[in-house]
């Protein structure tokens, strides 16, 4: 390539990478993909394509791509591994480039981070905003600064029993021609709809013929400074109104009457703010139940494509680890019958004897007769490697599980290190300190998904390289399990809420906060206990508790 093609490429600020299908290697990557995914210039050329990126996706395009099977990929959501291990999210593009000497690919990819992010905060607080308009109890009217209706809420045509063709048309001159008939002060009410860019609040009361009194509030609304238009509040206080002009016409006969009435107001307004409270605490707690679902349906979801790839896995592990076994074997007496022959060697004629030991010379038999069952040794050992990843994977498959179950918890905390351990081997080293604690009755695969969120948790709060403990232990006839790390620790002011549906401490876009309150509400579901300490600096640590025996459940035919 010429310097100055080298030149033009470095100056793209977006990451390109020059793959050969074949090998899979990378054989030129410019300036903007060194700088994104941490690596010094030229660190990149001689890595295989699959060292970067990071999604299944990817990696099974990439298998299809070394049998020869090309096709272009445009604007696709991707995840690339940097230096440091971490992940940047981007979207990417593949273009298939034919050459004289074989075809290559080119990537091309852009960050996503950032614009996803903005998305999903815009789109949220859309939904907070327009949630807001629908639950409030007055009738909300906004008109941009052009005096056109911009937005309403539901309680503004139902006060005003505005008809649908008036809606539906959006003829926004006759609507607001509709209201302003409606009213004693039609020439006043047509005023205060005109004076859209008054930068004054104002607030006044409006007589329906109808018999109605209404309040309403106006007040700008501000673009940087800029006044973009006016939103209108209108609230019926016609009983507030006729409840005044009763209470002014009985003031001076039935004082002690008004003070009583007062009174069962006052208890009534407190009785509807706590009714109220409780309400929202419901909701809460709904949505919280509501997400927490969702993530089980996530988590079962994730847990067949698991069992799914782990069913595909083992057929092929299978026969390749039996065909070894029999290879180790066959190799075996080979080299049985090679030992026999060579002591048979020496009653060879001198000729014979002389082209036999050329043969061992030229195949180093010394060398192959000791390297061939290592060979075999590790390529087993390897394959017995592979199956203990597969049958963790369908063990940690299996979070919809509906029966207790006898479980040696230990063996979990292994199975789901194994699951996880390519999210911790480059921010720790992970230190065990098993006690030997006895089997336990529990839904054991899921305890694997908290063991599991605890230890990414552990991870995530470590910024460089640390260390995460694992310490288990029995108290009577409880166990206990410890996941500690040397990370950032908690701050003191967040302790009381870190088990909170949707807290979380980390930046927007990294985290849903729904780890730890899953987490929480297996082990109440076990009727355990899960209890955090942390030192700013020093790290922190989470103890679950559980009984060895869970209680049984009520019956059905208990005796009142």
């Amino acid at each position: 390539m010429t310097e100055r093609a080298q030149w033009m490429l470095d100056n793209c600020p977006e990451l390109m990478l020059l793959v050969n299908p074949g090998t899979l290697q990378i054989e030129l990557a410019n300036a903007a993909a060194h700088t994104l995914l941490g690596y010094a210039p030229g660190q990149l050329q001689g890595l295989t394509v699959t060292d970067v990126e990071a999604d299944l996706q990817d990696l099974f395009y990439w298998q299809d791509a070394q049998t020869g099977q090309l096709h272009p990929i445009a604007d696709q959501q991707a995840q690339y591994r940097c230096f440091n291990g971490e992940l940047l999210a981007v979207r990417k593009s593949v273009y298939v480039l034919t050459s004289p000497d074989v075809p290559l690919l080119m990537v091309r990819a852009v960050p996503s981070q950032d614009e996803r992010v903005a998305e999903e905060a815009l789109a949220h607080t859309l939904s907070q905003l327009r949630a807001t308009l629908e639950s409030t109890g007055n009738g909300i009217l906004v008109l941009d600064w052009h005096g056109k209706v911009s937005s309403m809420n539901r309680m503004f045509g139902q006060m005003w029993q505005l008809p649908d063709e008036l809606v539906h048309v959006q003829d926004d001159g006759r609507m607001l021609d509709f209201i302003v008939r409606q009213v004693l002060e039609s020439e006043a009410l047509r005023q205060l709809l005109d004076a859209v860019l008054d930068s004054a609040e104002t607030k006044g009361l409006w007589h329906h013929h109808d018999g109605r009194v209404l309040e309403v509030g106006s007040r700008p609304q501000f673009l940087h400074e800029q006044i973009v238009g006016r939103v209108f509040s209108f609230q019926d206080i016609t009983e507030r109104v006729l409840a005044e002009k009763a209470l002014r016409e009985s003031r001076d006969f039935l004082e002690e009457r008004v003070l009583e009435r007062t009174a069962d107001l006052h208890a009534l307004n407190e009785k509807l703010q706590a009714e109220k409270q409780l309400q929202a605490k419901l909701i809460e707690k709904l949505e919280a139940a509501q997400n927490q679902l969702l993530q089980s349906e996530r988590m079962a979801s994730i847990g067949q494509l698991a069992a799914g790839v782990a069913h595909e896995i083992n057929n092929p592990v299978g026969f390749v680890s039996s065909n070894l076994s029999s290879l180790q074997g066959y190799a075996n007496g080979l080299l049985k019958l090679v030992a026999s022959y060579e002591q048979a060697k020496d009653a060879l004629p001198d000729a014979d004897r002389q082209q036999v030991e050329q043969v061992e010379a030229a195949v180093d038999l010394s060398f192959l007769r000791e390297d061939l069952p290592n060979l075999l040794k590790e390529s087993i050992d390897g394959l017995q490697r592979v199956t203990r990843i597969v049958q963790d994977l369908k063990n940690f498959s299996h979070v919809d599980e509906a029966e207790r179950q006898w479980a040696d918890i230990e063996a979990g905390l292994e199975s789901t290190l194994r699951v996880v351990w390519n999210e911790l081997k480059y921010k720790a080293e992970v230190v065990k300190v098993y006690a030997g604690i006895p089997r336990i009755e529990c839904f054991p695969f899921q305890l694997n998904q908290v063991f599991m969120n605890l230890l990414v948790n552990a991870s995530h709060a470590i910024e460089a390289h640390g260390t995460i403990t694992l310490r288990t232990g029995q108290a009577q006839d409880r166990v206990w399990i410890e996941i500690a790390d040397t990370g950032s620790g908690i701050q003191p002011k967040h302790l009381g809420r870190i088990f909170e549906p949707f807290f979380t401490t980390k930046p927007v876009g990294k985290g849903t906060g729904l780890g730890l309150s899953v987490a929480y509400g297996i082990i109440q579901k076990h009727h355990g206990s899960i209890e955090v300490k942390s030192e700013l600096g020093k790290g922190s640590t989470f103890r679950v508790t559980l009984p060895l025996r869970q209680p049984e459940p009520p019956s059905d035919h208990a005796p009142a």
